[in-house]
């Protein structure tokens, strides 16, 4: 009831219209029209709207009514015992995937009229903006604290070892005291292998793309790998009926497809498969699909996995997929991953830019 009259205000002053509202003259009227915020009058007992303003009336009915039922729910607790201070409040309101942020004010006149005061204190873009920046720190506190797990993980090998080396080298025999040399030497090596890795996330050197057959790499990531996939006993099966010819950098391709391969020989038993097919070539994708029969990837991790450092291995570093990422990026297409039609396994696509593209 009081959204339909919110929508089209009655005449002023309604004939239920008491204490000062009864004799508002219209110059008063004119300026509550000419605010730049909403104002509304409300039946202070049960939130009946008794007056809205031209620019409460112009916002979106559905904010309207979200607005209004948000004041009616809080009417009672704003307005009891009969307190004179404003009360400030904000909704929210989300429609179409796009966010408004609104500010109010509930005012009492007097026992039986209360007046509302909305402004618009974000917008979508801000309101997105704000949450964007909040995301943003909450992942880069994430990124920190795995880094800082990294390494600090061979740190503490290294001072261990360098700790019983010390206590015990004048009585520990020459081949005793090599040994432990050479597990720090492997620890040194760990934390500059994993610096490298994050190097690689961030390295810009200039990739070349040129003409390639898109058979003949899928060939070169089968013969490279033959003897791990046997050994891993991971049957590898290409569906390519036809060669395509792609534009991409021939290394920076080559790593893409090879990350995906360790992480399938990560997870993956005896037995299980991989198949790499084309589903769709259009004149500005083609789309390559790579696929196994394996543990599927959990639908909230889809979009993180290409997280740099997010990892749902003990041993991962979670480096490779945020590389293939990158990469892909760089040369004009993307790589996603996504739940199969038939819930099995894990499934990427692979955006390769179409070398017709204009």
């Amino acid at each position: 009831m009081g959204m339909s009259q919110a929508a089209s205000p009655p005449r002023w002053p309604p004939p239920t219209v008491h204490g000062f509202l009864k004799d508002a003259p219209l110059a008063f009227r004119t300026i509550c029209d000419a605010l730049q915020l909403g104002m509304v009058f409300l039946d202070s007992r049960d939130g009946a709207t008794i007056y809205a303003n031209r620019f409460f009336t112009e916002i979106k009915e559905s904010h309207r009514t979200d607005i209004l039922g948000h004041v009616r729910h809080h009417l009672e607790k704003a307005l009891g015992k009969k307190r004179q201070r404003a009360v400030n409040l904000e909704i929210e309101v989300r429609e179409n995937d796009q966010t408004s942020l609104y500010g109010y004010s509930l005012y009492r006149i007097d026992d039986r009229t209360a007046v509302l005061l909305l402004s618009e204190i974000a917008s979508k873009s801000i309101f997105i903006d704000a949450q964007q920046a909040s995301q943003f720190f909450t992942k880069f506190s994430e990124l920190v604290a795995e880094i800082a797990h990294e390494i600090g993980n061979p740190l503490a090998g290294i001072n261990t070892v360098q700790q019983v080396l010390r206590q015990n080298l004048p009585i520990w025999p020459p081949e005793k005291v090599a040994t432990y040399i050479e597990r720090t030497i492997n620890e040194i090596d760990r934390l500059s292998d994993f610096l490298n890795r994050i190097r690689n996330v961030s390295n810009e050197n200039k990739l070349e793309p040129v003409p390639l057959s898109l058979v003949g790499m899928v060939e070169k990531l089968f013969v490279q790998n033959e003897e791990r996939l046997k050994q891993h006993k991971i049957r590898f099966t290409s569906l390519l009926k036809e060669d395509i010819e792609i534009l991409v950098d021939p290394g920076a391709f080559y790593q893409i497809l090879l990350n995906l391969l360790n992480n399938s020989l990560h997870v993956l038993q005896p037995r299980q498969e991989i198949r790499i097919y084309v589903d769709k070539v259009d004149d500005f994708f083609i789309t390559l699909v790579y696929r196994n029969n394996g543990p599927a990837i959990p639908e909230d991790l889809l979009e993180k996995i290409f997280s740099p450092f997010f990892t749902t291995r003990e041993e991962g570093e979670g480096i490779g997929l945020a590389i293939s990422h990158k990469l892909m990026n760089r040369m004009g297409g993307t790589i996603r991953a996504m739940a199969p039609e038939d819930g099995i396994g894990a499934k990427f696509l692979i955006y390769i830019p179409n070398k017709l593209r204009s």
